[in-house]
């Protein structure tokens, strides 16, 4: 991962911290998914998480949701985080009508002993 140190990731004192909002239109439904992998320096899969919530049908609310999840003991050698976001609408509209998604992170917290 750009910006920390390969002693910090490979020591037991860090967590890393994966969120992301999504919704949908209000005239169009949608389907969400999310998966996170940690990787290693040949950019091997150590550990994933994956989240599919239950679709939003069209003319509800509106109201933006939150997936998240923390890594925690996942041992040495990751080096990278693969993000992988997929929205579509339950219409098969034609254009841009897919789930909105904003505030996507990654954070790296150091956990005090």
């Amino acid at each position: 991962m750009e910006g920390v140190w390969q002693e910090l990731l490979d020591s037991a004192q860090i967590e890393i911290c994966v969120a992301d909002w999504w919704g949908a239109r209000e005239n169009c439904g949608c389907i969400y998914r999310l998966r996170v992998r940690l990787l290693d320096m040949y950019e091997n899969e150590v550990v994933k998480f994956s989240a599919s919530p239950n679709p939003v049908l069209q003319w509800t609310e509106r109201g933006c949701r939150q997936v998240s999840h923390v890594f925690t003991n996942f041992g040495k050698g990751i080096r990278y985080v693969s993000f992988e976001q997929y929205g579509r609408d339950t219409r098969s509209w034609v254009g841009h009508y897919g789930a909105l998604v904003t505030h996507s992170s990654v954070r790296v917290r150091i956990r005090l002993s």
